[in-house]
This record gives C-alpha cells, structure tokens and sequence, in this order.
C-alpha cells in the first residue's frame, strides 16, 4: 500500500525492552509521570538473560523486518535502556546497514551511538541552532498512541509554530499520529494537520529543503539572573520571527506582525527583492543599510498564521552575516 502510493514505509522497534520475552528488558527507573515500581518485572515469564534474548529475538526480528518486506527507510529504535551496550548497538547497525544500506537507523539505538541522526527527547526542542542531522519526535496530544479520553490537542497555529522553529534550527519535525483501532486518524488530528497543510501549499518553499538560520537572537537569549529548576541559566525564548534558508534567499516567518517594518540586522549581502509568499502580487519595499535591512510590510498579515517575507539576495544565504 505504501509503494503504490509513493510512501517510504519504516518500522518502529524496540531493541531492548520487552514485556513477554524471556530475558527482555524492562524500564525499572522513573518515565514521565509513571510511578517507580518496587518490582517492575510483573510476570515470571520475563525472566531469563539478555544476551540469549538479543541473540534468539532482536537480532532476528530484525533480520526479518529488512528482509520479508521490500525496501525499508528506516529502523526507528527505541527505549535501549541500560543494556544497549556499545557492541550491542554495533551489531544491530551492522544488520540493518548489510541488509539494506540505504536504511537509517533512529538515534535513539543506544550503546553512545548516534546513528544516521540524533534524536532529541520526546515533544522537546532545543532552545538554539544545532549542526547534524536531528529530529524532534512530537505528538499531537498527549498520547503517543490511540487514548479516547485524550482530548488536550495542540492548536494548529502551534505546531505550525513547531514545525518553523525546528526547521530553522536545523532539525526535522516527527510528528506522530494515534490512529484508533480501525486505523482512522481521529478527527480533531485530521483537522488540525489540514489547516498545517493549507498553510504549507502557500509557505512550503520556506520549508521543503531548507536550512537553519544564519541569524540566532530570534530564539531568545539565557537569563542573567533567573534559573531554571536544574540550576543554569533559564532560557527565555521569544517568538516573533524564525529565519529558513536557502542558496539565495532568506525565508523570515513572522510570527508577530510588527506595526509597519520589520528590522533584520546584520544581513551583509545585498538584498536584490523582497516578497510576501502569501501576497505574491504585493510590492515589498525595502531599506538596506551597513546595519542591515528594514523591510515595509503591509497593515495587516496577509497570512492568520505566520506571513513568509522571501529575501533574495546575492551570495550564499547561510554566509550573509
């Protein structure tokens, strides 16, 4: 089904953690808001070693998830526990990559290795710029999978707002979704990623293929006298705008419509046009100093969501500053 309609198709594994299995491993410390459980192994079926269990089960299994099924995009490993150790992980890589060498392994694999990619904890974002491959795995709700009393949905203009940020921080936005238990995408997700792809019809080219911000102070800065609950710095993140790049042209997302220009300091290549991605026929006027480039915006957005002001400039747009 997937190959018919032009879909990559992976599989979701857990490398370590198993409830049935004998010898699978088992989450005995704090998740989330789970209680610690005095005794987390519930059934003496569980019982039995890890390296049987690795050698006679996940090892297999995967061997036969990349071999039964036409070509797999990616293994994304899960939960490695305390067990994943650096040789362990090294032979599943070793797997995946002989099996199908074109297939990415998660960088959640365990044993201190990133894999093909990092993968930052679960709904969280880093608060600046980061270089490699990275991802943010999200959720629409609170529930991973299906929960029909789940109803805390994030609003569309949020994650639209989490998809830019990401995006302009160099990272890819995995943003999961619960199907019920037969297989239909519960309406409000249906909704809420509908108006998401509206807006990326009109804004996609600021998104699609893109890279980070050569900018910075847009994401915010480190309080000099707040802390956070681990005792650094607290972070405080500001929201206006988001900058996307590509060869050429600056992608500025403006979040908060600023009361007739919109200011970017710093830009040193020489600004050739400006234009609104949801008003294309609009003229955009701009001033370009030694400072940097003010830019005349309209009124009022022409876009509820985030309104996209392309900047095509002459150079390379991540060494404009």
């Amino acid at each position: 089904a997937c190959k018919k309609r032009g879909i990559k198709f992976g599989f979701y594994y857990y490398q370590a953690q198993d409830w049935h299995a004998p010898g699978g491993a088992i989450w005995e410390g704090a998740h989330e808001t789970d209680p610690v459980w005095q005794k987390p192994q519930w059934d003496q079926r569980q019982e039995g070693d890890f390296e049987t269990y690795f050698d006679t089960k996940a090892i297999p299994q995967v061997r036969e998830i990349l071999s039964n099924y036409g070509p797999i995009s990616i293994v994304w490993f899960d939960t490695p526990l305390n067990v994943m150790s650096v040789e362990r992980a090294a032979r599943l890589e070793k797997v995946v990559h002989e099996l199908q060498p074109e297939c990415l392994v998660s960088g959640r694999l365990g044993g201190k290795s990133q894999s093909d990619y990092d993968s930052e904890g679960d709904n969280a974002i880093p608060n600046l710029g980061r270089a490699g491959a990275w991802e943010t795995p999200a959720t629409l709700n609170d529930t991973w999978g299906f929960k029909k009393d789940d109803h805390d949905w994030k609003k569309p203009e949020d994650l639209t707002f989490k998809l830019v940020d990401i995006v302009s921080k160099g990272g890819n936005y995995l943003l999961n979704v619960g199907p019920d238990g037969d297989g239909v995408i519960p309406q409000p997700s249906q909704d809420m990623l509908r108006v998401v792809g509206r807006w990326l019809k009109i804004n996609g080219e600021a998104i699609y293929g893109t890279g980070r911000s050569p900018f910075g102070e847009e994401f915010g800065a480190f309080s000099k006298t707040q802390l956070d609950p681990n005792g650094k710095p607290l972070f405080q993140p500001r929201k206006d705008w988001r900058c996307t790049t590509k060869p050429g042209r600056l992608y500025i997302h403006v979040f908060r419509w600023p009361d007739g220009s919109l200011e970017l300091p710093g830009i040193r290549n020489k600004v050739l046009k400006a234009k609104l991605l949801a008003a294309p026929e609009r003229t955009v006027n701009f001033k370009q100093t030694d400072s940097g480039v003010v830019v005349s915006l309209p009124g009022r957005a022409p876009d509820p969501i985030a309104s996209v002001v392309r900047l095509d400039i002459a150079g390379d747009a991540l060494k404009s500053r």
